[in-house]
């Protein structure tokens, strides 16, 4: 292998680590060139999601002006087509049963984009975000930002085969648009003390602030769109959705993995020789 796919392939390693909030060492250049891919599939993700999430969001605005004096956060409940059970004490095995059900209907509902999904959700778990960060200095607009890039970090960990939940989807969000609020608030030099229930989630994610990123994302951006839609899937399948080398083959039609695997290279390199970074 040349000296170029060895720079890509430690530069994919070091990825890896900021993937999953590990420390890392060596060069960065490359590293932040791969940063910046996954990015911008993360926002075509939340562009994607937006218009199902805002039809989601009027219906809520609209019941909530029709029931006003209800509360925003409800209990589970157990009336109409609800995606909730009720919170009657089930033997452990059934609740575990239940939970293992309620979480698959929800994760292949938002996979299809199913709008009844995505309504109950904003319906029975929204509620409970936006009196989260009413009570911490926040708005309900900022509650539907901050339940949306929940609603995508779900998306990306299915996607990529990385959601092993010890709890519910409504719990699994909950603590995400939890640390995704007070990271809000550290960076508004806001400090507040947000309800430790919700911490023992395990749950690891990328937290990205988009008007902060550095110009190197926009020049992968451009390039990417510059070189088009094989590049894009491509780089897609394997830095977003962690398919592997044979599964990107036969969706692209590539001949074989490593004639797939060579592509990348080949665009990561024409992409490099876009950006305006100086390669140490």
């Amino acid at each position: 292998m040349n000296s170029e796919n060895d720079q890509w392939n430690i530069a994919d390693n070091e990825f890896s680590l900021w993937l999953y909030g590990k420390k890392q060492d060596g060069n960065r250049t490359l590293t932040d060139i791969l940063r910046s891919t996954y990015l911008v599939f993360r926002k075509e993700q939340r562009f994607r999601l937006e218009a199902i999430c805002n039809k989601s969001f009027d219906d809520f605005l609209k019941k909530e002006k029709e029931e006003e004096k209800k509360k925003l956060a409800r209990s589970f409940g157990s009336t109409g087509n609800s995606i909730m059970y009720s919170l009657c004490e089930p033997e452990r095995g059934s609740y575990e049963r239940l939970t293992k059900e309620q979480n698959e209907r929800i994760i292949n509902g938002i996979l299809s984009n199913n709008q009844q999904v995505f309504n109950d959700l904003y319906e029975y778990e929204f509620p409970k975000i936006v009196q989260l960060i009413k009570k911490n200095s926040g708005c309900i607009d900022q509650a539907k930002d901050i339940f949306q890039d929940a609603l995508v970090i779900l998306i990306e960990k299915v996607k990529r085969t990385e959601l092993n939940l010890t709890c519910s989807i409504e719990t699994y969000l909950y603590s995400v648009c939890r640390i995704l609020w007070l990271e809000q608030l550290r960076k508004d030099k806001n400090i507040i003390s947000l309800d430790e229930s919700y911490s023992h989630c395990d749950i690891n994610f990328v937290i990205t602030n988009y008007e902060t990123l550095s110009d190197v994302f926009d020049e992968v951006d451009n390039a990417i769109e510059k070189l088009g839609v094989q590049c894009k899937q491509l780089l897609e399948c394997f830095y977003y959705k962690n398919m592997s080398w044979e599964e990107i083959a036969n969706t692209l039609g590539y001949k074989n993995a490593a004639s797939a695997k060579n592509a990348k290279y080949k665009y990561l390199e024409r992409i490099r020789s876009t950006v305006s970074y100086v390669i140490e």
